[in-house]
């Protein structure tokens, strides 16, 4: 008797899934350009546009334009502290193998410096909606407490190499004041027109003479 020949399903659910996440990837690649340049005003007519598919798209896989800003959002972030990507990082074991305080903080900010230039232009469109989408403010509340969160674990390596001029707690509102939130850093880059390599070795001095005993 011939061997029975088995469906084709799983080959076809696959080759779904793979088309979804292109889907995916291209509305959020779209959306992304879309409220850089336009702010939050744009609309999912435009981003559906930008990404070659129908509206009706758009809103079945993510549902609402505040869940594609949250995805735009995510994207930005990726590699940033509280990711698998971050967690995995080569520059992690350079910095647990580093000895010298300061070089620990210079290789944390070159590490996440591509992160937070991602990030900078989405943060301002998040900021400026909050005040007025309740919505959008809790999304904005949720970013921030995990960015906090995951700059305590930064300020933790660098008490790891020796004593903080400040505690732990003092040394996270600090560091987020001056340059692990965005505003400081788009004031730079964007206001005041500083190339993105003096804005860092700035704030990377600033938050040195700060925290640092031998800054």
């Amino acid at each position: 008797m011939a061997e029975e020949v088995r469906p084709r399903r799983q080959y076809r659910s696959s080759a779904r899934a793979r088309q979804r996440e292109a889907t995916r990837a291209a509305i959020v690649d779209a959306a992304t350009t879309s409220f850089i340049e336009n702010g939050y005003a744009t609309t999912i007519a435009q981003i559906a546009a930008r990404a070659d598919v129908s509206p009706e798209t758009v809103y079945a896989v993510f549902g609402t334009k505040r869940d594609v800003l949250r995805a735009v959002v995510e994207l930005a972030s990726a590699g940033a502290p509280g990711t698998d990507a971050w967690q995995t990082g080569a520059w992690l074991a350079r910095v647990q193998t580093e000895p010298n305080q300061r070089r620990r903080l210079e290789l944390i900010m070159d590490a996440t410096r591509d992160v937070l230039r991602r990030v900078a232009p989405i943060d301002e469109i998040v900021r400026s909606v909050a005040a007025s989408d309740p919505e959008i403010a809790e999304l904005q509340d949720e970013l921030e407490r995990r960015r906090r969160s995951d700059l305590r674990g930064l300020v933790e390596l660098l008490a790891e190499a020796g004593q903080l001029r400040v505690s732990i707690d003092d040394a996270v509102d600090l560091w987020w004041a001056i340059a692990h939130s965005t505003g400081p850093y788009r004031s730079l880059t964007v206001d005041r027109r500083w190339s993105d390599r003096r804005a860092r070795a700035a704030l990377t001095d600033v938050v040195a003479r700060a925290l640092l005993y031998d800054a």
